[in-house]
């Protein structure tokens, strides 16, 4: 409501205040001095711009109906809404020569071109509260060069001005600014990484060193010496890092010391400090650093002296007893060197603890003679004890150089006692072999002496043994033979039987198939091949069965490969079969024309079905002529014994028929016929098994 309220009058002030301007430029007048009024006037088309400018902002329709009735409106429009700058060439040579001043305090490659923003590339170090700000000095360059220039676009014949405010930080102060904090986050994010990494070695160290060597993995050293050079190249980074950092906070100090007259004290005072607590931020993080990595020394050497002395034990133990892995859990050592191996773990033992009792006992009193020669008693103690110190030392190498040769002669002498001790074993090895072949030889001839004899009399009493049994068995022979063939003969009957069964089984479910098919289906659909049953009956006979090989070659191979409809599917189909051949009885074989078609339909609608359709003479099968029979007597008689289930006496009398219905019944006998051949078959077959079946009761 207040868009279409103020759109008029708006449209009616602009219109007024742009006629207004136009007649006062186009007048000729000599310009008078500026008073109030003046500066009203000129004042007051602006503020009109402005608001309109602003409504059509927001108004598209209060837009167009402002372009389409004012010239030069939209141009006016775009500038004033900044959707266009007309002075953007002369923006763009400003930020270049700005970039190019700018970067003389930062560095020529510290700057991009024109009006690119500086893109500072710091992996692993995420501020998200940071930005890049050479983007934003540039819109404000922009927006700048556009309020400088919007009075020009109404009158451009006067020059184009720049003014920057003074206080202002120039950008590659803000810039460096910027590229400090990154550059201190990065340096103390590096440095605390470096301390966790060199925390990490020192506890790794310790793991290593304190773990007893069966339950340390082999590849612990080999891992060690990787994480020593991982923890070198950690501390280097580290190390460039804060360096960096270090750069960049002088390249900023020597900026502001060049814009000092440009920049407030307050923002170079804070800039300064800013830079301070940067700068002992990290040097704190460095000499933590130094602290670590001095422990870490440390660990190296104590690490380094843990593993020499386990390679110089490793050294011993290989001399000793080749081919032993400590590492195992279980020694594969026998029980001499096993002892051996006792002996000297333990002689070692006793040696360092009497070593350690007596370095010990020697640094005490080194100590209180070095601290009694400090205390000005005697100076020359300090010099006696540190001599004596290195005497020791170079005592306890020596003793440790002659304990090894000591271990490699006991070593040696061991490899030769055992190969003097070899050659004698195999020596009376060899010896007790050839005494125990002969022993064996003398011992076998005894044997084979003694072995004959027992053989003999063995013999002589086995075929006494055998005589005996021989005539035994021969009674039982004839005995078995006997059971054998009666057993046979109970099988064989018992198998013909089982046979017989199975044989009649067959045909039983032959006959059924062809007899009824399955009730509530059509009878079109009661049609299936009969080569399942046929191919059961002919495996359930018995081999050489002349009568069933016979009997399924005479079936007909339509049956086999088609099957037969069922009676009752005849049944049903007889009634269709009936029903035509009666509306047809008149016409003869060849066919007849119409009438005679509609002629044979009526009279099939006007007789009727007789109660008795057959006469109690042919019942009692006397002669009776049976040419005498129309169309109509053979139906009624197929129809009778149809239904009480005679099929063939119902084939007979339909063979009677002539004409077109017999053309209709042809298919019909001809299903009736298949029928009844199947089941001539297969009551064959029922019969032949039952007569077979009673043969082996």
């Amino acid at each position: 409501m207040y868009r279409f309220v103020l759109r008029n009058p708006c449209k009616n002030a602009v219109q007024k205040t742009l006629t207004h301007y136009i007649r006062r430029h186009n007048s000729s007048g000599v310009p008078r001095q500026a008073g109030f009024g003046k500066i009203l006037v000129i004042i007051t088309p602006f503020v009109a711009v402005g608001g309109v400018a602003t409504y059509a902002k927001y108004d598209d329709e209060f837009r167009k109906t402002l372009v389409k009735n004012v010239p030069g409106a939209d141009s006016i429009l775009k500038v004033v809404l900044q959707e266009e700058n007309p002075f953007e060439d002369v923006s763009k040579k400003f930020s270049s020569v700005t970039s190019s001043v700018t970067g003389l305090f930062g560095g020529g490659d510290s700057q991009t071109s024109d009006t690119k923003p500086k893109k500072v590339e710091i992996t692993e170090v995420k501020l998200p509260t940071q930005k890049p700000t050479t983007a934003t000095a540039t819109k404000q360059e922009k927006k700048e060069s556009t309020a400088s220039t919007a009075t020009p676009a109404a009158a451009p014949s006067k020059p184009i001005t720049v003014s920057k405010p003074t206080d202002s930080i120039p950008s590659d102060i803000q810039e460096l600014e910027k590229a400090v904090e990154l550059a201190a986050a990065l340096a103390v994010e590096e440095y605390n990484k470096a301390i966790g990494v060199l925390k990490s070695y020192n506890e790794e160290i310790k793991k290593v060193v304190d773990h007893a060597i069966e339950k340390l993995d082999p590849t612990a050293w080999i891992a060690m010496k990787n994480k020593t050079s991982a923890r070198d190249t950690t501390v280097e980074h580290a190390e460039n890092s804060a360096r960096d950092a270090l750069n960049k906070m002088d390249q900023c100090q020597a900026a502001l010391s060049k814009h000092a007259n440009t920049v407030s004290a307050e923002r170079l005072d804070a800039i300064r400090n800013k830079i301070r607590t940067l700068n002992d931020h990290i040097n704190g993080r460095k000499d933590e650093l130094y602290r670590t990595k001095d422990s870490a020394v440390l660990s190296e050497k104590y690490w380094k002296k843990v593993e020499s002395a386990r390679n110089y034990f490793l050294d011993e133990i290989a001399a000793i007893f080749p081919g032993l892995n400590l590492a195992e859990k279980k020694l594969n050592l026998n029980k001499d060197d096993l002892d051996l191996f006792i002996t000297h773990a333990y002689s070692h033992v006793l040696a360092y603890q009497k070593e350690l009792q007596r370095l010990q006992l020697e640094g005490e009193m080194r100590l209180k003679r070095a601290i009694d020669a400090l205390r000005g008693e005697d100076q020359t103690e300090a010099v006696r004890a540190q001599v004596d110190f290195y005497l020791e030392k170079e005592r306890r190498d020596m003793a440790l150089e002659n304990q090894k040769k000591v271990s490699r002669i006991i070593a040696e002498s061991e490899k030769e006692l055992k190969k003097q001790l070899k050659r004698q074993s195999e020596a009376h090895v060899d010896h007790l072999h050839d005494a125990l072949t002969q022993k064996e030889t003398e011992l076998r001839r005894t044997f084979m002496r003694e072995l004959d004899e027992k053989i003999s009399t063995e013999k002589a009493a086995y075929k006494l043994q055998l005589a005996s049994m021989l005539g035994k068995l021969k009674g039982m022979d004839a005995a078995l033979k006997e059971i054998d063939e009666e057993l046979r003969a109970r099988a064989e009957s018992e198998r013909c039987a089982h046979q017989a069964q199975a044989l009649w089984a067959a045909c039983q479910a032959l006959w059924a198939s062809v007899r009824t098919g399955d009730p509530g289906v059509h009878w079109q659909l009661k049609l299936r091949p009969l080569s399942s049953e046929i191919k059961a009956v002919g495996r359930a006979a018995a081999e050489g069965d002349e009568l069933v090989t016979v009997v399924l070659q005479s079936l007909p191979k339509e049956a086999l490969a088609r099957g037969v409809y069922p009676e009752d599917a005849l049944r049903e189909r007889f009634i269709n079969v009936e029903r035509v051949a009666r509306k047809v009885a008149l016409v003869p074989e060849e066919g007849a024309s119409l009438p005679v078609y509609l002629l044979s339909y009526l009279q099939s609608m006007l007789i009727m079905r007789p109660d008795n359709p057959i006469s109690q003479e042919e019942l009692e099968n006397k002669v009776f002529d049976f040419s005498k029979l129309d169309t109509y007597d053979v139906l009624n008689r197929a129809r009778y014994f149809l239904d009480r289930g005679d099929l063939t006496q119902a084939v007979k009398y339909l063979n009677l028929l002539q004409g077109a219905p017999r053309k209709v019944a042809n298919d019909w006998l001809k299903e009736a016929r298949l029928l009844l051949e199947t089941q001539q078959a297969s009551n064959t077959l029922m019969a032949h098994a039952a007569a077979s079946g009673l043969l082996y009761l």
